[in-house]
């Protein structure tokens, strides 16, 4: 047979050959065939003298006249039938050219794989070139010629330099011809027949020619073929055809398999549809693990092609034979047999991707391998590990149902084979007898199936029948059935081997009419003492008894049913004759097959360390109780753990002495903490570890094998119980289903249910137990981190390694229902060492009991959730799934984490728990930890709908309530009809109408406002909405998968992903804060109050430093715009300020903060959580911007004002200034001409005081105020005068600040006047104690706010100060007592004594500025100076630049604190830790500085006045950080500023010059520019300076020369006068750093109303609550209990208790509804929160003497201390603000 041109191989010979007689023999071959024996075909020899040879190309090619020699096929004979019966013997052929055998090589011609000519080659006439049909990579073994055909030689171009044989591009159409093919071969075809005669081209020997297999069930190998080994490159080819290179052999693993790849993300069958060769064998695999049988169907189909050409022929030629249809679309030999596919991926696959596939064949009910032929070798396997993981589950008439590990199973084995070849199909008729509505075994009319195999000749397959325990079993007992593919008499060992194992063997065959190796064959099983049944084509139907055992079936004329019929009773029939003894074990036939020399994968080295490590393991479980193994072996998860979980719930809902019980109970904790450690690490988990801890195979290896071991010796005993339970279970629904149902009896058996699920539970022991007790046993060790082993701190990495390789990691323990948050933490940062902070997408599903949740997700992704046998899923387990490099585009994540959950409402659990706080617990967890949540409904009923949906939409509800947006899809599982589209549409109605009435009441419940499920959630009722058909296509354990339930799971996939896509995935770690906020939520009774979002948090706090950023760059650039334009106007330049001109200084500013901002809230990680306050910060930044601008233009308006006040006595200054410059110039110039010395100073001294007295004659002096008497004034006015008087004069209020009794302020209310006593309490004395620092903070804020240094004394200021003093008294509110007037008088003159002290300094500052006395006198020194110059001769110039100098040196010094201010402040921000993020870090450094110095009284005031201790922290550290060390760093900031300052002059001096001498302007207009330029820096005009009016022409060049030498003097003398701390004045800032840095951190100060603690809110007038991390015990603010001990609980503890507290007016309000108190309570957020407050646990016991002496009470009873308080050091309590 001819083959296609790109299948075709030429052998070449490889010595020179001389002649002219040159053959070129062409035979046919399969692509990829293997090559095997085969008989020669007819060849056609082509004239030599055809070829041409062109030696300067060196190139061998076929030439385009060829075309016509390859046109011509032979004939091929009729009526042959599928398996080729023997041919004729063959005739003679013609001899081309003999060739020597060691000579023969082989090359592909179509893949351009060239073969180097080991040396020239010349063709001579009578050589041959041969050209044999096989495919690049075919093995060369021993074969007879096949048919070729003999080409012209002068058609073939020898181009002999290159020494590379190709062929040429014009032969491809030469070549697309095929030949034609037998008609009605067989599934397995026959040996062929014998060879016609042939023409030889070259005979090669035995040891070099090769044969080629055209089906791997039709033709086989002989043994002594394999024998050679000669190696394949058939094999390599047809793996590279299905893109497996790269994992050839043994190589793809599940990693690769379990991930979403290509595959996964097809969108729709069309897709698949057009498949190509290189994804079958991926598509192949993606749809087993999801099981779907169709995969096994799976190749590349072709279309059918119909030739257009116009053709004329006779209309009889339509009937002729000779016109045949094999070249129309014959494409047989290319075509991918289905079975290859499996089987390349069976060769590709490591073990344990080999077990989980045969694990999924299972499943699909399909026949497994049991002995695979090596396909580059004579090797056979039995492949052993691969079913270790499977399990069968049978039932028989009279017994229990059974699951039993496949490889334990015991029973009978039924051996099919067939001799010679046979028109009926084995592998059919094998599916009828044991499962007639699906085939477990491929046959020839399977789809896609081809007469082309390369893998399946030689292949033995098993399946076991089981039965149901029904009527219409076929067989009655567990029975196994073997097939071996290809001729059994070409397959002896495996056919001894097998029927010594078999109970009974089924022999087909065509007729009786056998060779000799067939009958020597069939006569050893005849002997045989086990039952033959020969099923024979050709005999007439019926069955005939024979000899013995020996059984024929007919075939002929037989109807289908009646033979499988025949055949399967006959079956029976001989099992049960057949010997007890002949069962058939996997484990048991794997030495057998060791002596039959086949290879047994377990034998592997690493197979074996890791079976020998679990051994070990399971020698120590040896003679031990199986119930009692788990408390034995693993202690610290059962009685320990359980009870320590109570104990841990209890400590949120204890309701009285909540620190004395919490306390008490976490000493228990502590202890049974203590116990696991003590019983901890025993010797089966040290043998554990030693093995985890292996290289990674081994360890693969012994987890597998632990898990085999620990299932048989659990298996039998759990059997029992299960079935027990189930039977209970059972009972139990009968019960509740009765109307009149019998309590009594319903309890009973509940009890019996519990006790029977203990006994589950006990027997129930898997690698997740084993896991989970490391987790204990590293829980127990976490308490005591410096005990902790390096074999302890491994455990996490540990368990991160088996959740890394696709092992569930157990997140919920079902059993004690509870997250070990510290194990679930540590293995999470291992997995994120690992495998780097990747991001993920969590997927849950939530269901009943039972409804095939689990099931779900293993269809969906292909993984196999760890539960243990017998039982359904408990807790929550989290399974990763890997997202492949090639989709990332496509899918924004890294990871799925699959969450796998318990039932709802499971009986066990309604036993021991009244209510549903499981179900809720477990459904709020996993619904807030998803991003999407799957809601599994099994089938239709509204009941058990509304059983789930209640408790979903109620988390849903509380998700919303805490701003988490998980979505969800409803999926009905079991749902017949899926496809009646109105069924869909009324049940997605009913399903609406469901989820409304719910969410009304759930709504109701939760205490919030929706009205329908879409206010609760995003959902679509027409998207996320599912049917899913039944799982089974029949009834079990024989029925397979239903492809339509994978099919649309596939479908419920596609829509996940697609939802995945636009999600903002979470990452490792966000991912581990968000499971430990969600269960400390959980296990309070009220999640929506308890929940604790820390992510949300942590994302608010980086916003507040963000935003204080932002709003320190607007701060600190409009404070330097306000220091502008205050020198402008100032300086006289600037007359006016509108808010445009401000906006326009800040508009660049605001833009970058704007920017920056944008940025911020679109590429930060958090920018989802970010988003919700995106347009509230941009409004917030937009009224901070709005207010400082307000702000600054009412500062500017305010000075422009006071300027304007001011012009008229400026005015008079400038007068003063030149009328005394005057007079002294005329003085020096009369004295000049005087000879005698004389004392200048002197006779300056005499005339000043002339001058003084002549310009100030008729100018009143400024008056001085008598302020104290103009509030004694006041107070008259407003009070009784003698009772003002005598208050002052007794001067006791001066003591009212800091007095410890204020008894006699008080008055008694009316109605506690009938009690026999009543007293203040120390609560009432520290009322009026804060109101009374209050009022000193508020007037000493008014005092700094008016401008008397600049315009004098006011009375109005008085009178607002003893206004406030009123007010602030009147608003005083008080439970028992009333204010006094003596105490608003007091009060009043205490705050005016400040007032006084302050304002007559401001008053004093104000008259040296503006009494012209002091004015001149101030300017006495700088005259007599300039007076000595003129005395000197110094020149005009000289003298005005002096005075210049004089008056720039001013300015400069002020400019430079200007500078100082924002230099020091913005230093302070980056470079201290305190001031360089927001308050709630500032205040975190507070309380380590109070706690580094344990000063009492600091501590109050800190409690009691937070904004005073922050003002005097935040001087302390400024002044510490900026005035301490051997070089102060505020000297280093003021020669900087200094520095600055210099260059502006420069610039001013440089650009003045330039500008005056271009105009050739004078002295004035330097002046006039000097000053404009320099005016923006600091205050500087030449108004009131000395000699403006000089009349002396002045070289304005010269000028500035002076100026700029006298600057480096002036620079020199500043930056001199910064030399020690000691010259620093602090009072020539305009607004201090500190009061900057106050402003901009503490925003909020808002005190909580029970314990005193500061909102951390940086923005003072912020949206939402007041909050605050850490609350205090209500003691250290003076809190009791009612009229009894001081309180030392918590805030965020008492809020979850059923305490109440007392208000003013008497009213009791819980705890829990604190927010009803009031204004004060409601805008106040208090968690409920478990968190470790070490620190003021310590402050209480490292103060109680000082907190009873301060506020009278005793820290006892309620209120008594517990001890565990007391074991906190100081170090501990700070580390606890961290």
């Amino acid at each position: 047979m001819v083959s296609r041109v790109q299948l075709m191989q030429i052998q070449v010979l490889p010595q020179k050959t001389n002649g002219t007689n040159v053959t070129v023999c062409m035979e046919g071959a399969e692509a990829g065939a293997e090559a095997v024996a085969a008989s020669p075909a007819p060849s056609q020899c082509m004239d030599p003298t055809k070829l041409q040879i062109l030696s300067d190309t060196k190139e061998l090619i076929h030439h385009k006249e060829v075309e016509p020699l390859l046109e011509r096929e032979n004939k091929e004979t009729q009526g042959e039938q599928d398996e080729v019966q023997p041919a004729p013997a063959p005739a003679p052929v013609p001899v081309c050219s003999p060739a020597p055998a060691s000579a023969a090589s082989v090359v592909d011609v179509d893949l351009m794989k060239s073969w180097v000519l080991p040396q020239k080659t010349e063709l001579v006439a009578g050589d041959a070139v041969c050209m044999e049909g096989a495919e690049a990579g075919t093995e060369v073994e021993d074969a007879a010629p096949a048919p070729s055909q003999c080409m012209d030689p002068t058609k073939l171009q020898i181009l002999s330099d290159t020494k590379e044989l190709i062929h040429h591009k014009e032969v491809d159409p030469l070549l697309e011809r095929e030949n034609k093919e037998t008609q009605g071969e067989q599934d397995e075809v026959q040996p062929a027949p014998a060879p016609a005669p042939v023409p030889v081209c070259s005979p090669a020997p035995a040891s070099a020619a090769s044969v080629v297999d055209v089906d791997g069930d039709k033709n086989k190998k002989t043994e002594d073929l394999k024998n050679n080994e000669v190696s394949s490159i058939n094999i390599p080819d047809l793996i590279s055809r299905f893109n497996l290179n790269n994992f050839y052999p043994h190589k793809l693993t599940t990693k690769e398999i379990l991930s979403i790849h290509m595959t996964s993300i097809l969108r729709n069958e069309s897709e698949k549809e057009t498949l190509k060769e290189e994804n079958l064998a991926f598509v192949y695999i993606h749809k087993l693990l999801t099981l779907d049988y169709r995969a096994r169907y799976v190749t590349v189909h072709k279309e059918v092609a119909i030739s257009e050409e116009n053709t004329t022929c006779d209309e009889n030629d339509f009937w002729d034979d000779e016109n045949d249809c094999s070249d129309i679309n014959n494409d047989e030999n290319t075509h991918i047999h289905p079975m290859d596919v499996q089987m390349a991926v069976f060769h590709c696959a490591d073990s344990f991707l080999k077990q989980y596939i045969v694990t999924k064949l299972s499943s699909c009910q399909y026949a497994l391998p049991l002995l695979v032929p090596n396909p580059t070798s004579e090797g056979v396997e039995l492949p052993l590990w691969m079913f270790r993981q499977v399990r069968k589950t049978w039932r028989t008439a009279d017994g229990p149902s059974r699951t039993v590990p496949v490889c334990q199973v015991k029973a009978p084995m039924v051996f099919f084979c067939r001799v010679g070849s046979v028109s009926t199909s084995k592998s059919q008729l094998l599916n009828s007898v044991i499962n007639p509505s699906h085939d477990t075994f491929f046959h020839r009319d399977s789809p896609g199936s081809s007469r082309t195999s390369f893998f399946k000749e030689g292949l033995v397959e098993i399946a076991w029948y089981c039965p149901s325990g029904n009527s219409d079993d076929l067989f009655s007992d567990i029975t196994a059935f073997c097939n071996l593919h290809g001729d059994a008499v070409e397959h002896r060992k495996k056919t001894e081997f097998l029927t010594q194992q078999s109970a009974v063997n089924v022999v087909l065959m065509q007729n009786m009419n056998l060779s000799e190796k067939n009958k020597e064959l069939l006569l050893e099983l005849q002997k045989s003492p086990k039952p033959l049944i020969c099923v024979v084509s050709d005999l007439q139907n019926g069955v005939k008894m024979g000899s013995g055992n020996n059984i024929k079936i007919g075939v002929r004329d037989a109807r289908q049913a009646e033979l499988q019929q025949n055949l399967r009773h006959v079956i029976e029939v001989c099992l049960q004759k057949s010997s007890s003894d002949h069962t058939f074990s996997l484990e048991e036939i794997s030495e057998a097959a060791k002596q039959s020399r086949f290879r047994v994968d377990e034998d592997r080295e690493d197979c074996q360390k890791g079976k020998t490590g679990a051994l070990e393991v399971m020698n120590l479980l040896k003679e031990e109780d199986l119930c009692q193994m788990k408390t034995k072996f693993l202690p610290c998860q059962g009685t320990l753990w359980h009870e320590w979980t109570k104990k841990n719930k209890q400590l949120y809902r204890f309701h009285e002495n909540l620190e004395q019980n919490k306390s008490k109970t976490k000493e228990e904790m502590r202890e049974i903490r203590k116990q696991q450690r003590e019983s901890s690490f025993n010797d089966f988990i040290k043998a554990v570890y030693k093995n985890l801890i292996s290289e990674s195979i081994v360890k693969m290896y012994f987890v597998k094998w632990l898990g085999v071991n620990l299932d048989t010796i659990f298996s039998e005993k759990l059997s029992e119980v299960t079935l027990q339970y189930s039977r209970l279970l059972s009972l139990v629904h009968s019960i509740r289903r009765k109307h009149e149902r019998d309590e009594s009896l319903l309890k009973d058996t509940m009890e019996d249910l519990v006790r029977l699920s203990e006994n589950v539970d006990a027997l129930t022991l898997g690698l997740e137990h084993i896991v989970r007790e490391m987790g204990q046993i590293y829980e127990a060790w976490a308490e005591c981190p410096t005990e902790m082993t390096a074999e302890i701190q491994a455990l996490p990495a540990l368990a991160a390694d088996l959740l890394i390789s696709g092992h569930p990691l157990e997140l919920m323990d079902g059993d004690a229902a509870n997250v070990p948050l510290t194990w679930i933490e540590s293995v999470l940062d291992k997995v994120t060492e690992k495998l780097g902070d990747q991001r993920v997408f969590v997927l849950s599903v939530l269901g009943l009991q039972s409804s095939g949740k689990s099931t779900m997700l293993n269809t969906m992704f292909g993984v196999q959730f760890a539960v243990s046998a017998g039982r359904c899923t408990k807790g929550a387990f989290m399974q990763l799934v890997r997202v492949k490099e090639e989709v990332k585009g496509e899918q924004i994540f890294d990871y799925i984490i699959l969450l796998d959950t318990e039932g709802l409402q499971s009986l066990e659990l309604v036993s021991k728990h009244s209510d549903h706080s499981h179900d809720n617990e477990l459904a709020t967890f996993v619904t807030g930890l998803a991003d999407l949540t799957l809601i599994n409904i099994f089938g239709e009923s509204l009941a058990e709908m509304k059983d789930i949906i209640q408790v979903v939409v109620q988390a849903f509800l509380r998700m919303k309530k805490v701003n988490l947006t998980p979505s969800c899809k409803f999926v009905h599982q079991n749902v017949t009809d899926i496809c009646a589209a109105e069924k869909n549409v009324e049940g997605r109605r009913r399903l609406q109408e469901l989820l409304e009435k719910i969410t009304e009441l759930a709504a109701k419940e939760e205490r919030c406002n929706a009205e329908c499920f879409t206010d609760v959630i995003r959902f679509d009722i027409k998207k996320d909405v599912y049917y899913i058909p039944q799982l089974w296509e029949g009834n079990p354990p024989m029925a397979p998968p239903n492809p339509l339930y994978s099919e649309n799971i596939e479908s419920l996939k596609q829509a996940i992903l697609t939802a995945a896509a636009q999600k903002k995935p979470l990452r490792f770690s966000e991912l581990k804060v968000r499971i430990k906020d969600l269960w400390n939520a959980v296990v309070n009774e009220n999640f929506v109050f308890s929940f604790k979002n820390t992510l949300e948090i942590a994302a608010y706090r980086k916003l507040e430093t963000e935003y204080g950023n932002w709003t320190w760059a607007l701060r600190k650039d409009l404070l330097i715009i306000q220091n502008k334009l205050q020198n402008r106007i100032e300086n006289g330049t600037l007359k006016s300020v509108d808010r445009e001109l401000i906006h326009e200084e800040i508009e660049s500013t605001y833009c970058t903060v704007k920017r920056k901002m944008e940025k911020f809230f679109t590429e930060d990680k958090d920018t989802v959580i970010l988003s919700q306050w995106k347009t509230r910060t941009e409004l917030k930044i937009k009224d901070i911007h709005d207010s400082l601008t307000v702000e600054t233009e009412r500062k500017i308006k305010e000075l422009i004002n006071l300027k304007a006040a001011c012009k008229m006595l400026d005015d008079r200054k400038a007068q003063y200034m030149n009328e005394v410059f005057n007079r002294s110039k005329a003085l020096a110039t009369k004295l000049k001409n005087k000879t005698e010395k004389l004392d200048l100073e002197q006779e300056f001294n005499k005339m000043w005081k002339k001058w003084i007295s002549d310009l100030t004659a008729g100018v009143p002096p400024v008056k001085d105020v008598n302020i104290e008497q103009e509030v004694i004034t006041l107070l008259n006015s407003s009070y009784e005068p003698g009772l003002v008087y005598s208050r002052k004069n007794s001067a006791h209020y001066r003591e009212i600040h800091n007095k410890r009794d204020y008894s006699e302020y008080v008055t008694i209310k009316k109605h506690f006047l009938g009690l026999l006593s009543f007293s203040l309490n120390p609560k009432d004395h520290d009322s009026v104690r804060d109101l009374v620092q209050q009022m000193v903070r508020n007037v000493t804020e008014i005092i700094r706010s008016k401008p008397v240094s600049r315009t004098g004394y006011n009375d109005a200021y008085t009178q607002e100060i003893v206004d406030c003093v009123k007010k602030r008294v009147s608003e005083f509110k008080a439970e028992g007592f009333l204010l006094k007037t003596e105490f608003t008088v007091d009060l009043s003159l205490f705050v005016c004594d400040i007032e006084v002290r302050e304002f007559t300094e401001l008053h004093r500052l104000f008259r040296e500025a503006n009494d012209p006395v002091f004015y001149l006198e101030n300017k006495k020194q700088e005259f007599f100076s300039v007076f000595k110059k003129q005395y000197e001769g110094a020149s005009a110039t000289s003298v005005f630049a002096d005075s210049v100098c004089n008056k720039l040196k001013s300015s400069i010094f002020q400019a430079v604190y200007d500078q100082t201010v924002f230099d020091a402040a913005g230093e302070m921000r980056t470079n201290y830790p305190a001031f360089s993020g927001n308050k709630t870090n500032l205040e975190k450094h507070i309380l380590q500085d109070l706690a580094e110095t344990e000063d009492f009284k600091q501590f109050i005031t800190y409690i009691r006045c937070p904004k005073e201790h922050f003002s005097h922290f935040i001087d302390k550290k400024f002044r510490d950080h900026m005035f301490r060390g051997q070089n102060p760093r505020i000297l280093q900031i003021l020669k900087n500023a200094v520095k600055i300052k210099e260059k502006n002059v420069i610039i001013a001096i440089q650009k003045a010059t330039q500008e005056t001498k271009q105009r050739k302007g004078d002295v004035n207009e330097w002046l006039k520019s000097f000053e404009e330029e320099l005016g923006y820096w600091m205050h500087f005009t030449v108004k009131d300076l000395i000699a403006t009016n000089s009349e002396e022409n002045m070289d304005t060049e010269f000028f500035g020369k002076l100026i700029n030498e006298s600057l480096q003097t002036i620079v020199t003398d500043l930056t001199n006068d910064f030399n020690s701390v000691h010259s620093v004045r602090t009072d020539m800032f305009r607004k201090s750093p500190e009061d900057i840095l106050m402003e901009q951190l503490c925003g909020c100060w808002v005190q909580c109303p029970f314990c005193a603690a500061t909102c951390t809110n940086t923005l003072e007038n912020h949206d939402g609550d007041h909050s605050v991390p850490f609350h205090r015990p209500q003691g250290i603010n003076g809190l009791e209990w009612y009229k009894t001990d001081p309180c030392i609980d918590f805030c965020t503890r008492l809020v979850a208790s059923n305490c109440s507290f007392v208000l003013p007016d008497g009213r009791h309000i819980p705890y829990k509804r604190y927010r009803e108190a009031g204004p004060e309570y409601a805008h106040w957020s208090i968690t409920p929160d478990e968190s470790k407050q070490s620190y003021w646990k310590w402050v209480v016991c490292r103060f109680q003497k000082d907190l009873e002496k301060h506020y009278g009470g005793k820290f006892q009873g309620r209120g008594q201390i517990p001890e565990d308080w007391r074991r906190i050091t100081k170090e501990e309590a700070i580390r606890s603000l961290n």
